[in-house]
């Protein structure tokens, strides 16, 4: 510590590094929440793509001529 620094001063900046920390843990844990919810979001999307795809076959094969189009 300088000799111009206060231990008012030292004890403002521990104080505000402090806060930056929990403040940086917050972030973090927001962040994986977000992907996790986007991982999610991509799973629902992937599930519902399968379902229209079944119903697509579905419909084509019977009322399209008994043959799904993709193959």
């Amino acid at each position: 510590m300088n000799s111009s620094e206060s231990p008012q001063a030292h004890l403002q900046d521990a104080f505000l590094l402090s806060a930056l920390g929990w403040q940086h843990l917050f972030q973090e844990q927001l962040e994986k929440l977000q992907q996790a919810q986007l991982h999610a979001m991509g799973e629902w999307t992937q599930t519902f793509v399968a379902l229209y795809q079944d119903a697509w076959d579905r419909w084509t094969a019977r009322f399209g001529g008994g043959v799904p189009l993709d193959g």
